[in-house]
């Protein structure tokens, strides 16, 4: 009887480099970042894409790496494991994901096995929490700035103390909705250090309300909508304290970037560019064409994606 052999397959592809099997591991450090990312907490994972020579790892060997530094799975140990903790906080503290390099004959290496005189390169993926916005006033403004955030990537939560406002007929479905008093409601809803504020209420004495109760609170943006001579007054008002007065300077009034419109909705695109701005760290903001312009002929910016392939309203 002739015993059938099993088909070779094709022959192997010097270009394509094979890696591990999924382990035990690996599994761990998939589930942890899956597990944080749907609890809405940051998370990194760190994947070996890439060795030369002899490694701890292999690639697809893979780390998931949380916001406190700790971690699950691994991808090596020892000084290396420290280093890419670093750069994957890094990757969580401005949202880029990073690639680099790792060379064990280095003197960086020294607390690795000595056998392994290798080359790793990682790659770092960051899951970061979409931002909370908080916006006080369910009116024109309001009811413009709320999908213009959404679709920006902010998790929106509209307030007003007035009944049928926050009414989910005006609001995107994903939209949460609160009516209540305004100062007891400040102290239920979740602020933390990357908190966005938005102060669009129905008159003077509402924005002093939440302003006040918001300096209380931790906030990485809050900007509030009125005349100069309004902010300036009401900030006589608050400003009471030396703490206080710390708050009243980082915050923004009147709110928004100066593009020139009136209308609620241009006020809305205005507050939302003010906002990622802050989010991205782009506080000198400049037009795309004069920012092309400063570069050589040719020249992509490194940090752009690839494209190609007095307000007088009032949050009524």
């Amino acid at each position: 009887m002739t015993r059938r052999e099993t088909p070779a397959g094709p022959p192997p592809d010097p270009l394509v480099e094979v890696g591990e099997p999924v382990e035990r591991l690996e599994m761990d450090a998939y589930r942890e970042f899956v597990r944080l990312a749907e609890a809405g907490q940051p998370v990194a994972l760190v994947t070996v894409v890439g060795t030369e020579g002899s490694a701890p790892r292999g690639m697809g060997a893979a780390m998931a790496v949380r916001s406190d530094g700790s971690i699950a799975g691994t991808i090596g140990g020892g000084s290396l494991e420290h280093e890419i903790v670093r750069h994957a906080l890094q990757s969580l503290a401005d949202g880029r994901p990073r690639r680099f390099h790792y060379d064990y004959s280095g003197s960086a290496a020294q607390n690795l096995d000595k056998a392994c005189l290798g080359k790793t390169d990682f790659y770092v993926q960051p899951c970061l929490v979409l931002p909370r916005l908080h916006v006080f006033g369910a009116g024109h403004i309001g009811i413009a700035l709320a999908p213009i955030a959404e679709a920006a990537g902010f998790r929106v939560t509209v307030i007003d103390d007035r009944p049928g406002y926050p009414d989910a007929a005006r609001f995107p479905v994903s939209v949460r909705l609160v009516n209540g008093p305004l100062p007891p409601v400040v102290g239920s809803l979740p602020f933390d250090e990357s908190t966005f504020v938005v102060i669009v209420t129905h008159g003077h004495e509402q924005d002093e309300t939440v302003l006040a109760a918001c300096l209380a609170r931790p906030w990485r943006y809050l900007g509030m909508i009125g005349s100069r001579g309004k902010v300036s007054r009401l900030f006589k008002s608050l400003g009471t304290d030396a703490a206080s007065r710390r708050r009243l300077a980082e915050v923004r009034a009147p709110v928004g970037l100066d593009i020139g419109g009136r209308s609620p909705g241009e006020i809305a695109v205005a507050i939302a560019a003010e906002m990622l701005a802050v989010r991205y760290g782009r506080e000198d903001v400049a037009p795309m064409r004069d920012r092309a312009s400063s570069r050589a002929p040719g020249v992509a910016d490194p940090s752009e994606p690839d494209l190609t392939s007095d307000a007088k309203h009032q949050g009524v």
